[in-house]
């Protein structure tokens, strides 16, 4: 596939694969909370979506559309939830021109009343190429397990 590509476009490749790295990292970033007076941050992460994007977790319950939903959506976990660390490990991203397809592992530590949790899940999320860089189209969660402890 890189072999028909020019230099420039393997680069552009390249950048543009950071780039979603980096933009799903601050996500991350801004979704945890509960330690060093680290806050979520609803508001920034929310500018991180399209208009139109969508948020879903068919485990939970939860379909978001739209940055007012997925604000929203923020929020309640925010409301209950004392502590969530997001890390994201094994990446498969696919860039096609000015869409993004990518696979990424999720653990996730949480404490939410007096419980604490380690979930196990993948998401399968959408980015699109905007005038102000990538953003999130859709977020797909599924959650492989959840270990509680007291």
């Amino acid at each position: 596939m890189s072999a028909n590509l020019s230099l420039e476009e393997r680069i552009q490749r390249l950048e543009d694969i950071e780039a979603i790295k980096k933009l799903h990292a601050t996500y991350g970033h801004y979704v945890n909370k509960g330690w060093n007076d680290k806050v979520m941050f609803c508001n920034e992460v929310t500018a991180m979506f399209t208009e139109d994007a969508t948020w879903e977790a068919p485990v939970m319950g939860v379909l978001a559309q739209g940055r007012a939903e997925i604000l929203e959506m923020f929020e309640d976990m925010d409301a209950g939830n004392e502590f969530f660390m997001h890390s994201f490990s094994n990446p498969i991203i696919d860039i096609d021109g000015d869409m993004a397809k990518a696979q990424w592992l999720l653990l996730l530590g949480g404490n939410f009343e007096d419980k604490t949790t380690l979930t196990f899940a993948s998401y399968d999320n959408d980015y699109i190429r905007t005038s102000q860089g990538w953003l999130i189209k859709a977020i797909r969660l599924h959650v492989a397990g959840i270990l509680e402890a007291s």
